[in-house]
């Protein structure tokens, strides 16, 4: 593959030891193995609007996380635990990692591509990749990443049920937030 996409992947490597350094378990040899291996470091957010680059799917999660770290210490929101903003923040939309790629031109340069068929669990195979490769989530964590797409994440029931998620917990709503300005702001 492109140069540019293994040094995009290093460097961003190297990012997220930073942020998520003082958590061993999200960065331990199994973990930055599993997320190497599924391109979580390289894949784009999207194919044409947000995080449409190289390594765009982790510049968005990043930049979500910055957002929800904000978000904590000007509204006072409340976490099962330290790492669960980071856990949420970083990995919302980890199953785009194996299913968005790039392949390189004829002509040069890279184009992102589909590795896989669309999947329709979007946060639901996020939520099943994050606890088989890298930790057990709590059940804030889990409702805020499966309810992270408002209402563009399911029917009519998944609607209520996300109602009545965000009456017990108002951080989802915030992660909803975080996840629509950085989608918005090309992220």
């Amino acid at each position: 593959m492109d140069e540019s996409v293994n040094k995009a992947a290093e460097e961003r490597i190297d990012k997220y030891c930073l942020i998520a350094g003082r958590f061993p378990q999200l960065t331990s040899e199994a973990v930055l193995d599993y997320l190497r291996a599924v391109n979580y470091f390289t894949a784009p957010s999207s194919f044409k609007v947000h995080g449409a680059w190289v390594g765009g799917n982790f510049d968005h999660s990043v930049k979500v996380m910055e957002h929800l770290l904000e978000f904590t210490k000007t509204e006072g929101l409340k976490w099962d635990r330290e790492e669960s903003l980071y856990i949420i923040g970083l990995f919302h939309d980890l199953c785009k990692s194996d299913q968005r790629g790039f392949k390189e031109k004829s002509s040069g340069g890279l184009k992102i591509v589909s590795l896989k068929p669309s999947d329709d669990r979007h946060s639901e195979k996020s939520i099943d990749l994050i606890e088989a490769n890298i930790i057990k989530l709590t059940k804030q964590e889990r409702e805020c990443i499966l309810y992270h797409m408002g209402e563009y994440g399911g029917g009519e029931d998944y609607k209520l049920q996300m109602a009545e998620a965000m009456a017990q917990d108002p951080n989802i709503a915030f992660v909803q937030k975080a996840d629509t300005i950085a989608a918005r702001a090309g992220i």
